[in-house]
């Protein structure tokens, strides 16, 4: 009876060694302090957040910094794969399957401190200032939404924090972004994190989320879910938000 048994858990071993295990493309982009390079490692806020709850769901994930509109279109294209850290709003519910919210805070328009000529009291005002924005990202159309346009108020670089040189040199007046990710991109180019000031509270555009190809199966989703939910409860994205604005 105890060699048929052994013979049953070998066999059982055998056939659960030749399930393939479930694996996940992720995409990011460079957004310290949420994913950026850190000697050739994908690192930051979310990234750790993802690492973890891939872990704890037994999924193999490899992720992957590419610029954003590559990340945000290999998500959609490519099976089993996903893109973060996604702000989830109207125009994007239908293109993918959401996992979150992760890590975010939210957005403003900042002005160098001490530029009292930069003072715009409200979005209408700002159109007589340059602004930088990211190219495909949620703030862009957010802008254009509202009358920006390239050419005249509003300028393109590849990241978010790209611009952070010409806002410094006062060449760029509005900078967009959150007051965390601001200041991790002050210090990055070795400047006070208090040189820029939030100056204009922006309207919510969505909590950053894992957004997944549509085609991921909906069983996969829920226990993702259902997991980062766990971790939020036990304090985890607290945890890794203090440990990386803390060690900056």
């Amino acid at each position: 009876m105890m060699r048929w048994c052994l013979l049953w858990a070998l066999f059982s071993l055998a056939v659960w060694a030749e399930i393939p295990a479930i694996q996940l493309q992720l995409y990011t982009e460079h957004m310290p302090p949420y994913s950026y390079l850190e000697q050739d490692k994908v690192d930051g806020i979310n990234v750790a957040l993802l690492r973890q709850l891939c872990e704890r769901t037994q999924v193999k994930c490899q992720f992957e910094l590419l610029p954003w509109p590559r990340a945000f279109e290999q998500a959609q294209q490519q099976p089993m794969s996903g893109v973060f850290s996604t702000s989830r709003n109207e125009a994007r519910e239908a293109l993918f399957q959401w996992v979150g919210p992760l890590a975010s805070d939210w957005g403003y328009l900042f002005r160098l401190r001490g530029r009292a000529e930069v003072n715009p009291a409200d979005l209408e005002e700002a159109k007589a200032f340059r602004l930088a924005v990211a190219r495909g990202d949620v703030y862009e159309s957010y802008f254009k939404e509202r009358g920006f346009q390239y050419g005249i108020n509003m300028l393109d670089f590849a990241t978010k924090s790209e611009p952070v040189p010409l806002f410094l040199a006062k060449r760029i007046d509005l900078l967009v972004g959150s007051r965390r990710s601001v200041r991790s991109w002050l210090q990055k180019h070795g400047a006070d994190e208090d040189s820029a000031e939030a100056w204009l509270k922006l309207e919510d555009v969505g909590d950053n989320y894992l957004a997944l190809h549509p085609n991921t199966p909906a069983s996969l989703v829920q226990r993702l879910q259902q997991e980062l939910d766990r971790m939020q409860q036990e304090g985890v994205v607290l945890q890794l938000i203090q440990h990386y604005t803390q060690q900056q």
